[in-house]
């Protein structure tokens, strides 16, 4: 419109030879269209940046748009993985699996007390060794020694002899 109000009004200054009325019209039309020119290039840098706007919004959503992707992906592979744990035959497997760990603790339990009375026998054996060979020693002590004990058991053994043969000959008999 400015554009057009200052053509006509250079084309009649040009026409009529310019009166100061139209000077001044031709100088406000000037004006005018230096702020025109000043406004056009105000659109064109703001455009010019809108454009670098939309495209850096662009490349962001696109960004934004494959890593949701990602994430739903990886939703779904977590989801399936879910699923089957959860599924009844993996239930079963780790029921299974579960009876054997209890059948195994229960041997286990089983050996471990078989192992304790199996010492405890040990114990006790051990408890009458010692009291036999106490005995065994005060029996040697009693009988003056160990030395002592063999001559005795020789000489318990020479009466029993003695025994036989003295029976044997008051029963008539030959030795």
């Amino acid at each position: 419109l400015t554009i057009r109000l200052c053509s006509i009004s250079s084309g009649i200054n040009a026409e009529y030879g310019g009166s100061e009325a139209e000077q001044e019209r031709l100088q406000e039309c000037n004006e005018l269209k230096m702020e025109l020119t000043k406004l056009q290039q105000q659109y064109r840098i703001m455009a010019s940046g809108t454009k670098a706007y939309c495209e850096e919004a662009q490349n962001a959503i696109r960004k934004h748009k494959q890593s949701i992707a990602q994430l739903e992906s990886e939703e779904a592979e977590l989801l399936k993985e879910l699923n089957l744990a959860r599924s009844n035959q993996n239930k079963l497997k780790d029921k299974g699996t579960v009876d054997k760990l209890k059948q195994l603790k229960d041997r286990e339990e089983e050996a471990q007390t078989k192992i304790e009375e199996e010492k405890e026998k040990i114990k006790s054996f051990d408890h009458q060794i010692k009291k036999m060979e106490k005995a065994k020693r005060d029996q040697h002590k009693n009988m003056g020694g160990v030395h002592m004990s063999h001559h005795h058991h020789h000489r318990a053994s020479l009466n029993r002899s003695d025994w036989l043969t003295a029976h044997l000959q008051s029963a008539g008999g030959r030795v």
